[in-house]
């Protein structure tokens, strides 16, 4: 059927989202994700610092203290600064660690294990003490720590982990029954990777390990799969 002369032709309907629509919605994504990143780059370290300090400080029964956290939610790096756990007398230390830097990643939430691309410790000191007949100064410490008799087995965890640097670390064990210090000190390990996830299990890891001990430096490496079926590893 034909439509009369001189009719008006009707209008062909609009798209329902035009192209400045599509502009406004990721625009109003991209808000939303700048304001989420913005909370959580405000709020994340005031909770963690308060958290860490309340939930360790009652793990350990010691006092801890964390001097700061630095957060990016854009890439998941976090930052412990000057963190201190104290000794039985909370005037003095028993760990104190300059700097924890940890870089994670989205595959974590993935994998439901944590992955992570980077994990550096700059200067940790410890301090141990031997007070005799066989007893340590951190001995109420690992009470706390011990399981429970009848707490029943779990299964590892698994993780993924890349770049493990520790720099800068000092032990000093004091043995009060023979009267002497012993100190390590320029103490530096590095793991390139480490993982029991099943598809890294084959994954070649070359650790190093250096300090100074007596005045003496020492230095070794090593090459191995420590978490593959045949544990290969040379020194």
């Amino acid at each position: 059927m034909t439509s009369q002369a001189g009719s008006t032709p009707q209008p062909l309907p609009k798209p329902r989202f035009t192209s400045k629509k599509w502009l406004k919605v990721l625009a109003g994504l991209l808000a939303g994700l700048l304001v989420l990143w913005a909370l959580a780059y405000a709020l994340v370290p005031m909770i963690a610092k308060s958290q860490i300090q309340k939930i360790a400080s009652e793990k350990f029964g010691r006092q801890v203290i964390v001097g700061s956290i630095d957060f990016k939610p854009w890439s998941l790096e976090l930052a412990i600064n000057d963190l201190a756990i104290a000794k039985s007398d909370p005037a003095t230390a028993q760990i104190s660690i300059k700097r924890i830097y940890i870089d994670a990643e989205l595959e974590s939430l993935l994998r439901l294990a944590p992955v992570v691309d980077a994990i550096a410790v700059n200067a940790p000191v410890v301090a141990l003490t031997h007070l005799g007949g066989g007893r340590y100064d951190i001995d109420d410490v690992l009470a706390k720590l011990k399981p429970a008799p009848d707490a029943p087995p779990t299964e590892p965890m698994q993780f993924a982990l890349y770049n493990l640097v520790l720099s800068g670390g000092r032990v000093d064990f004091t043995d009060q029954a023979v009267g002497k210090t012993h100190s390590v000190s320029a103490l530096d390990v590095s793991v390139p990777f480490l993982s029991n996830l099943e598809s890294k299990r084959e994954v070649k890891t070359a650790p190093r390990l250096a300090f100074k001990l007596g005045g003496s430096s020492f230095d070794s490496a090593a090459e191995g799969t420590p978490f593959a079926q045949t544990r290969k590893t040379d020194a």
